[in-house]
Parts: structure tokens; C-alpha cells; sequence
């Protein structure tokens, strides 16, 4: 599995230097580290939002939202009445994603190696 990911990593910096045409007139290696930068900041937002939701970390606030919205509806009452009262504590939302830990991972050594390379275009 290291292997994938690192030639993940390893081909997909080609690319992101073919990428930054799409959005630049003339693009010379400033801006393609710019672009870099950028892209990795996204990965590594996108990827370390998709851990939390898929962590579960709101799902005992959308019980609690659940169980709050059912306890001042009149209508929720009744039928829970009717029915009977159904144990949900038990309830767990988790969503499964792309694995985050690679954009992670990703986002994070974009963001390394354009500031490697701003430093080094800086100072030479």
C-alpha cells in the first residue's frame, strides 16, 4: 500500500504542472509552486474534513438534533405514544469517503515541497 501512495504522489506532480495552464496565460515555476501550494492546501482541508465526518464525530449532535426536534413536536409525541417508545441510542452516522488519510498525506507534502521550492527561488 506505500508504494501506491507514493507513486500516487510521484505522478500526480507532473500533472499538477499541466494543471496550472488551465488557469495561467504564461506559467513559468513561481506559479506552478503557487498552484502547488494552493492544491495543497485543498487536499489537505478536503482530506482532514472527510476524517472528521467520517470519524463520526457529528453523530451525537445529529442524535441529539433528532431527539431535541421529536421531544417538542406534538405530532412526534403521539406517534412515539402509539407505537411505543423506540430506544435510539444506539444510532451511529458514519459516512465512508476516498481515503482521507492519502489526501492528508498528499495535501500535506504539496505544501512541503512548494515551500521547499519558494525558499529556494527566493534566495538564489
Amino acid at each position: 500500500m506505500g508504494f501506491k501512495k507514493i507513486l500516487f504522489w510521484l505522478l500526480s506532480l507532473p500533472l499538477s504542472y499541466f494543471a496550472i495552464s488551465l488557469f495561467h496565460q504564461s506559467y513559468n515555476l513561481l506559479n506552478w509552486v503557487d498552484f502547488l501550494f494552493i492544491l495543497g492546501l485543498v487536499l489537505l482541508v478536503t482530506g482532514c474534513l472527510m476524517y472528521v465526518v467520517a470519524g463520526g464525530f457529528f453523530s451525537s449532535f445529529i442524535h441529539s438534533c433528532k431527539v431535541f426536534f421529536a421531544s417538542i413536536s406534538k405530532k412526534e409525541q403521539i406517534i412515539s405514544e402509539i407505537e411505543g417508545k423506540k430506544d435510539r441510542s444506539n444510532i451511529r452516522f458514519r459516512k465512508s469517503f476516498f481515503p482521507s488519510k492519502l489526501m492528508i498525506i498528499t495535501g500535506f507534502g504539496y505544501c512541503i515541497v512548494s515551500l521547499f521550492l519558494s525558499i529556494l527561488i527566493v534566495n538564489s
